[in-house]
Order: C-alpha cells, then sequence, then structure tokens
C-alpha cells in the first residue's frame, strides 16, 4: 500500500475539514429554513383557540359564507354583558328574523317581571254551598281554572278529590260543572295544520291536565309482524282509531317509523318498519277538547275515591260558586319558567302568556292573548327595546308569523343578565335541557346557557356565552330560509358559539 507524504495528509485533512465546515453550515442553513417556520407556528398552535375580540366579526362571516349556507338568511349578534355594552359583533342583527322558540325569552322574562317569580296558577273544586249532613252536594260542583300547565291527573287531580272527600262529600247531586276567567282564542291561528294535531302543539285551554296531550308508545314485536301500540291511557283514547300498518324487522334494518294523524280526525296511521332490537317510541297527539278530557278524568277520580255522582236532572239549579271545597296550586313562576325554556315546552309558554292578559284584565279588547302581548310589548318600552324590533303573535314561537331581531334578543337578555331565576330557566351546553346533546367535550361545554329554537329550515340560539379569557357575552344566532337538515344547522350556529367561548382581550 503506498503510503501518502505528511503534506499531502496535512492537505487531505484540511480539505475534509473545509467539506466539514461547508456541510455544517450548509446543513445549519437548512436547518434554520425548516425551523424558523415551525418555530414562528408553535405558538398560533398554542394559542389556536384564543380569538382577538377584533377578529369576531371576520370569524363570523366566514361560517355565515360558508357555501351550504349561501342561500339562508343569517343574523348574528353579540355584545358585552356589562352596563354599557360594547357590539362585538353584528350581522344583519337589525333584520327581522323568525326567532322560532327564542320567543320564549320574551314571555317569560314578561311573566317574572309583572307576575312575579312566587306566582301560582289555582284549580279549584267549588259549589254554592257545603255538602248536608248525608255527605251531598246538591247543587252540584264547580271546576274553577285558570290553566295551570303543570296540573296532573296523578297528583293535582289526586290531591283535589281527596280534600274533597275530607270535607265530607260522598255524593254529587246537581251535575259538574266548569267555570274560567280566561277569554279569547286557545289555539294561534297561524300555526300550522301540520303542528296542531301534535302534542307539543297541545290547546292551551284553562282546563289543562297532563299536559293536553294523550301519550303513546310504539314498540317492536315479532319480525314480520306489526309493531305493538299502546296508548298510555286506553280509556281516554277509546274513541280513537289506530291504523297499525308498520312491520317489525330484523336488527341493523332502517328505521322509518312514521305516525300520522288526518287533520281533524281522531285517527292515527302507523307505518313503515321498526327493527326487533329498538327501545320503545314515545310520542302523543293533542287533545282535541281538553275541557271535556278534564271533566272526564275528573269524574273517573271522583269515583275511584268513592264518590257518587247522580244524573242531572231537568230541575237542577246552576247556581253560581261561593265555597272553596279543594284548591290545588302550581309550582311557583320561578319552576315553570324553568320547564318553559329548559325543556322549550309550547304549551307552558302559551299559558304563561294568557296568564300575563288576565292580569291585564281591564285592558282592552277583551282577549287573554292580546292582553299579553300588550304585557310585552311593555315590559319592551319600559326596558327601551324599541317595539317595532319585536312582533309575536303567539307566546311559543311555533308561529312563523313571528318577527324579532337579534339585536332585540340581546338587549332582552342584557335585561335580565342579573335575575337568578331566569338564568336558571336557560339550558346549560351539554348538561341539560335542549342543550344536553351539544357542545358535550368542548369549550362551551358548561359555558353557555341559552335557549335553543328549532322549525323547519329555521334554527336559533341565543343566551349567554363566557370565555376564561374574556368573560360573558350575549348573543343571538339565527338562520332562516335553509334547506339544511336540523342537525346540519346546528352545527353551523354551535360552530359560531364556540367562538364566543374562545374569546380574549389581546391586550
Amino acid at each position: 500500500m503506498q503510503r501518502l507524504s505528511s503534506s499531502s495528509n496535512q492537505s487531505n485533512i484540511n480539505l475534509v475539514n473545509n467539506f466539514r465546515d461547508a456541510l455544517i453550515k450548509s446543513i445549519s442553513t437548512a436547518i434554520a429554513v425548516v425551523v424558523i417556520p415551525l418555530i414562528a407556528a408553535f405558538p398560533v398552535k398554542a394559542n389556536e383557540n384564543r380569538l382577538c375580540t377584533s377578529q369576531l366579526q371576520k370569524e363570523v362571516q366566514k361560517i355565515a359564507l360558508s357555501p351550504q349556507l349561501q342561500a339562508a338568511r343569517i343574523g348574528v349578534f353579540v355584545q358585552t354583558n356589562e352596563s354599557r355594552p360594547k357590539v362585538l359583533a353584528n350581522l344583519d342583527g337589525d333584520r327581522y328574523f323568525i326567532p322560532s322558540s327564542n320567543a320564549k325569552l320574551f314571555t317569560t322574562a314578561t311573566a317574572l317581571k309583572i307576575l312575579g317569580a312566587d306566582y301560582r296558577f289555582a284549580t279549584r273544586l267549588m259549589s254554592s254551598n257545603l255538602p248536608n249532613s248525608k255527605g251531598e252536594l246538591t247543587d252540584g260542583l264547580w271546576l274553577v281554572a285558570s290553566g295551570d300547565p303543570s296540573f296532573s291527573s296523578a297528583t293535582g287531580l289526586k290531591s283535589l278529590v281527596t280534600q274533597l272527600k275530607n270535607k265530607g262529600v260522598k255524593q254529587i247531586d246537581g251535575g259538574i260543572w266548569t267555570l274560567t276567567a280566561r277569554k279569547g282564542a286557545e289555539i294561534s291561528g297561524s300555526w300550522e295544520w301540520q303542528d296542531i294535531q301534535e302534542y307539543y302543539a297541545a290547546i292551551a285551554s284553562p282546563f289543562t291536565i297532563d299536559e293536553n296531550a294523550l301519550n303513546w308508545s310504539i314498540r317492536p314485536s315479532q319480525i314480520g309482524k306489526p309493531a305493538i301500540f299502546e296508548w298510555e291511557n286506553s280509556a281516554l283514547a277509546k274513541d280513537w282509531h289506530v291504523e297499525n300498518q308498520s312491520i317489525t324487522v330484523g336488527k341493523g334494518s332502517n328505521f322509518d317509523l312514521q305516525v300520522t294523524r288526518p287533520f281533524g280526525q281522531k285517527v292515527l296511521i302507523v307505518s313503515n318498519q321498526v327493527p326487533e332490537n329498538l327501545e320503545p317510541e314515545l310520542g302523543g297527539v293533542a287533545v282535541p277538547n281538553p275541557e271535556a278530557n278534564f271533566l272526564a278524568l275528573l269524574r273517573e277520580e271522583l269515583i275511584s275515591q268513592g264518590i257518587s255522582i247522580s244524573t242531572v236532572s231537568a230541575n237542577s239549579k246552576k247556581l253560581p260558586p261561593t265555597q272553596d271545597l279543594a284548591i290545588n296550586l302550581s309550582p311557583p313562576l320561578s319552576e315553570l319558567i324553568t320547564t318553559t325554556n329548559k325543556s322549550s315546552n309550547n304549551l307552558y309558554a302559551e299559558l304563561l302568556l294568557r296568564a300575563l292578559g288576565d292580569r291585564f284584565h281591564e285592558v282592552m279588547p277583551d282577549d287573554s292573548v292580546s292582553r299579553g302581548m300588550l304585557a310585552i310589548n311593555k315590559y319592551l318600552q319600559s326596558a327601551n327595546i324599541p317595539v317595532t324590533s319585536v312582533l309575536l303573535v303567539d307566546g311559543s314561537g311555533l308561529s312563523r308569523q313571528n318577527l324579532a331581531t337579534p339585536r332585540a334578543i340581546a338587549q332582552l337578555l342584557q335585561t335580565v343578565a342579573d335575575n337568578r331565576d331566569f338564568r336558571k330557566s336557560l339550558a346549560i351546553a351539554g348538561v341539560d335541557g335542549t342543550l344536553t346533546n351539544r357542545f358535550k367535550n368542548t369549550a362551551a361545554q358548561g359555558r353557555i346557557q341559552a335557549k335553543t329554537g328549532t322549525l323547519t329550515g329555521e334554527i336559533a340560539l341565543s343566551g349567554y356565552a363566557n370565555s376564561k379569557n374574556y368573560g360573558e357575552v350575549v348573543f343571538s344566532i339565527i338562520i332562516n330560509n335553509s334547506n339544511l337538515s336540523t342537525s346540519d344547522l346546528q352545527q353551523n350556529v354551535d360552530a359560531i358559539a364556540l367562538l364566543l367561548t374562545n374569546l380574549d382581550r389581546c391586550q
């Protein structure tokens, strides 16, 4: 092997060192080119949920301009929750939108202000005289009702009849009559006829019991046979006809059960298929005559507790009631509005509206609904909310003729932000009410209190959102005129709401 000379060896060493230095410099430069962008990216990634308030309007617009919402109408209004609120985002917030169940916010807030948190509905049994020595009510029994939305046959009715029995009543002669101070329509003329027949559009009668609905359940049978349909109270549904055209199919098959009711008829048509492993499906229909239904249940309870009812004779006198025999009070209004808002109960909202109207009995027109609307308008005026920004025709939001601006909804929420009873009535994101299954495992879980609203093609979410880096804001988000499914609409609304829980002052 030939050995290199020392000079050649040193030259080679220098060459190697130069090559090494050049290589290191080249690699270092390359690393710097790669690393610098990565280092710059890290702060963004670490703060990817941080949204400066100055960026909120732009981010809301990005969602609103998404292709799937191109044909829809979107209204968003966000302001700070402070005595002199600052507007953080306003996307068509001063235009009219159909608020759907966000209308309940106006009904419940006004009810708290005018009726008071301790207000209770009363349902009475009365007569023109006390029972005689034989336990007979000789001039009949009066059912006097005011539209308690919570009144039930299991508790309220049973308590009334027990009180009557404890008064010594054994027999009722002269008939059973009804009396109420309520006046006006019990159903909105602008509700869609398909809704009117469903349990969620029950008639707002002063003689409300079991939410004026006949409940049913449907469960699978054997494969190839019709599903099993059952009424919760078959005695009350004895004059209803059920056409069961359904079929039970195997596990994993599509579930496409339909229950329809021809308009104005006591007929239910059950069709399509039910998989054999399906849990019972629950539903209900609106009772067509709540007053008659209440009387039927009352008679049933009287007989079950041993109080007989004689046939009304031609000589029976219908004397006005003067004696209280039994009374049932509803839970306080503070609890009733929780059911109204958390569960978005239409019947509760409509009966609260009529109770507002009853309080304004000295005001014309002589109609509980119209007077209830006047009460809401007076409350808006007192809160400096322009009455022209809220045009309601019902108390629940089921009508598509209701109109409100997102700004007006946010202003209302700002007005009642410190009312604990009102705040407790709103659903909590990912926790309860109509928001139980929304925002789970997100930054918004437990940080949003809001009222939902849903009609076909319409959705709303309005309430309060809290960010740990910014504090609480008041918001209203509404989408109208969309052909998207409710779940798709919810995703878009929730995406906007999530922005609010990531707000930062960025100072």
